[in-house]
C-alpha cells in the first residue's frame, strides 16, 4: 500500500479535547509516528502516517466523540492525491482531488 500523511485537527471542548488526546485514537486510526503539532485547551493537532487514508476509522471514531468535530487533512504522494475530510457525530463530508 502506498504511505499516506495525515495532520488531523480535533475541535471542541476543553474536556473532550483533552479526554481525546488520551484516548485510543491512534490504535483507532492505525496511526504510526505520531507527532504532536498543538495542544490548546479546545484544540488539538498532530501529524502521523497510514497505509492509506482513514476514512471509515475517521467516522466511526466521530461517533464515539460526538462533542468533537475531527478534521484530517491528507496525502498520499504515490497516487498523487490530496484530501480534507470533517467527522462529526458519525457524519463524514469529503473532498478529494488528484493532481
Amino acid at each position: 500500500m502506498a504511505r499516506t500523511e495525515n495532520r488531523l485537527t480535533v475541535l471542541g471542548s476543553k474536556r473532550n479535547v483533552q479526554s481525546f488526546r488520551n484516548g485510543d485514537w491512534e490504535r483507532s486510526l492505525r496511526a504510526q509516528y505520531c507527532e504532536l503539532i498543538e495542544n490548546s485547551p479546545k484544540r488539538f493537532s498532530c501529524q502521523f502516517v497510514t497505509e492509506s487514508p482513514p476514512l471509515e476509522s475517521l467516522r466511526k471514531l466521530s461517533g464515539r466523540w460526538a462533542g468533537l468535530i475531527l478534521l484530517l487533512d491528507y496525502e498520499t504522494e504515490a497516487r498523487r492525491t490530496k484530501g480534507l475530510a470533517k467527522a462529526r457525530a458519525g457524519l463524514l463530508e469529503h473532498h478529494q482531488i488528484r493532481y
